[in-house]
């Protein structure tokens, strides 16, 4: 709590909060997850105050997210932006601490649990007198001897147990392909009076799919950008062309694909905070 009201007054992007959880809110949790075992409810708090850090930028626990906290933990490989899902990372330490019980026998809580509970058996028979902590170590085995199998078939254990933009660039584009960017019609449906008309061009009405687009401001910038890495096609009038013109020409890790990643992300970037300097 008192990292995250150290921070609050700072004026954070939402790139810069999202660093701030990975590298210290995060760390301190994986560290402390590694010596003991997390309760679910305290966990379910930790999400809530990490939730509402970066979308509020507040150090209590509120409801106002624009993407679903699921989809945020996601690998950006399916579409989320890779911060830890702590109730899947407190599991894998649990796991961990069942591999170290049958495979390590030099510390001493180790040798403890062998002489108390498990008494040389093969088979680890599930103690009722044994605390909570131990029977959630204990019945981790089954996860264990998963990962051991998939192991086997030169899968990484990290892995298994959790699975060239600049970061503000990348978080903004991240947001516009989930359709959650805070354009006129959005604020519109929430009740809130805005002018409606375009800032960029003065012409239409302002949504996503018209900002990025379809706005004449807009073209002139994707026609700029694009003839700097030598793809002269136009882009997209309607959103769902528009999505999949960009995974075609951005799939795979070629240099050409890598660069039109970049200049999309960027272009994007551009776009929106354009838009925001002449609002505001």
């Amino acid at each position: 709590m008192a990292r995250i009201n150290s921070w609050t007054a700072k004026k954070l992007s939402y790139a810069g909060r999202t660093q701030l959880i990975k590298t210290v809110l995060f760390g301190v949790q994986s560290y402390w997850a590694q010596l003991f075992i997390i309760p679910a409810k305290i966990i379910k708090v930790i999400e809530g105050l990490c939730r509402s850090y970066l979308w509020s930028g507040v150090g209590y626990v509120t409801k106002k997210a624009l993407i679903a906290w699921e989809k945020v933990c996601c690998p950006k490989s399916e579409g989320g932006i890779g911060l830890i899902n702590m109730r899947i990372w407190n599991r894998a330490a649990i796991a961990k601490m069942c591999w170290d019980l049958a495979n390590k026998e030099d510390k001493l809580w180790i040798k403890w649990i062998h002489t108390y509970y498990i008494q040389g058996q093969r088979e680890w028979q599930r103690r009722k007198q044994a605390s909570w902590m131990i029977q959630k170590v204990m019945n981790a085995q089954l996860n264990v001897e998963q990962v051991q199998q998939l192991q086997r078939k030169n899968k990484g254990v990290i892995r298994l147990l959790y699975d060239h933009m600049t970061t503000k660039a990348y978080f903004t584009i991240w947001i516009m392909m989930n359709q959650r960017l805070v354009t006129v019609d959005r604020l519109a449906k929430w009740g809130v009076e805005v002018e409606k008309t375009c800032v960029l061009c003065k012409n239409d009405e302002e949504t996503a799919e018209h900002l990025i687009i379809q706005c004449s401001f807009a073209r002139r910038l994707w026609g700029r950008l694009l003839s700097w890495t030598g793809k002269h096609n136009d882009v997209p009038m309607t959103w769902e062309h528009f999505v999949q013109w960009c995974i075609i020409h951005g799939k795979g890790k070629i240099s050409e694909a890598m660069k039109f990643k970049t200049v999309l992300a960027e272009g994007s970037y551009v776009l929106w905070m354009e838009r925001n300097r002449r609002i505001f």
